[in-house]
């Protein structure tokens, strides 16, 4: 959490995230500014790995769907190979028969 103080017995004005330092400014309105500033760059942080994170979702989704695509076209060509070869004796048949 961020906070401001009187940096230790002088004029300037420490920013502090909870017992880190982060500046010492001269003025107090700097440092309020400087509290403002980076208290809204914090959303904007969170948000950005947010995205991140649903993207690298997607990423796998689509690639669990392309799987899921590969194999679906080789049941497919397995089906097709299986109906050709249950017709070929049968034309084969046909054709030494007649």
């Amino acid at each position: 959490m961020l906070q401001i103080t009187r940096y230790h017995k002088t004029r300037f004005w420490a920013l502090w995230d909870g017992s880190e330092l982060v500046a010492v400014v001269v003025y107090k309105k700097g440092a309020a500014e400087l509290l403002r500033r980076l208290a809204a760059q914090a959303p904007a942080a969170t948000e950005a790995a947010a995205q991140a994170a649903a993207q690298a979702a997607a990423a796998r989704q689509a690639q669990a769907l392309a799987a899921l695509a590969r194999a679906l076209a080789r049941q497919a060509r397995a089906a097709a190979q299986a109906t050709r070869a249950r017709a070929q004796p049968a034309s084969e048949a046909g054709a030494a028969g007649g």
